[in-house]
């Protein structure tokens, strides 16, 4: 079984085990398609607004650019979302992890927004999404990045 397949098929604990365990690694330098894995077992994930959170992104097609630091929403090309990168310790778990901070992006919700993401490797990235409450859990949702053929939006 491949690790996208395990981390596909697995429980939350393999999800926790495997964001605390992999190794951090700097931003890979690609575009990739996400996939929503899994609420995070929490109170907060799910209420009404870890619903509304997650809807999207269950919903829709989504990914993050790495190039052009910024996620998009149904095509590449749809921008929206700029980020800046850091490596640092995880807020949510012991471990240390690539967090996007939202302080570069126009979207009015920018101070709200937090995710975190580890590179498993060059292709594949397992991420956290959630909100900055200040110190209670706003992790929502746990989900699964994969390279873009060639890593690249067509037509750059």
């Amino acid at each position: 079984m491949t690790t996208k397949q395990a981390l596909l098929a697995g429980p939350l604990e393999l999800l926790e085990a495997v964001y605390r365990d992999a190794p951090a690694r700097p931003a890979p330098a690609a575009c990739f398609r996400g996939r929503v894995l899994h609420r995070v077992d929490a109170a907060f994930a799910r209420s009404a607004v870890g619903d509304a959170i997650v809807a999207p992104f269950e919903r829709l097609t989504f990914g993050v650019d790495f190039v052009r630091s910024c996620w998009f929403f149904v095509h590449p090309s749809l921008r929206t979302g700029r980020f800046r990168v850091e490596l640092g310790r995880s807020r949510w778990r012991d471990t240390e992890t690539l967090r996007l901070r939202y302080d570069r992006s126009r979207l009015p919700i920018r101070g709200l927004l937090y995710d975190e993401v580890k590179p498993l490797d060059d292709e594949l990235c397992l991420g956290l999404g959630g909100v900055q409450l200040g110190p209670g859990r706003g992790d929502v949702f746990w989900f699964l990045l994969e390279a873009l053929p060639g890593g690249q939006i067509e037509g750059r």
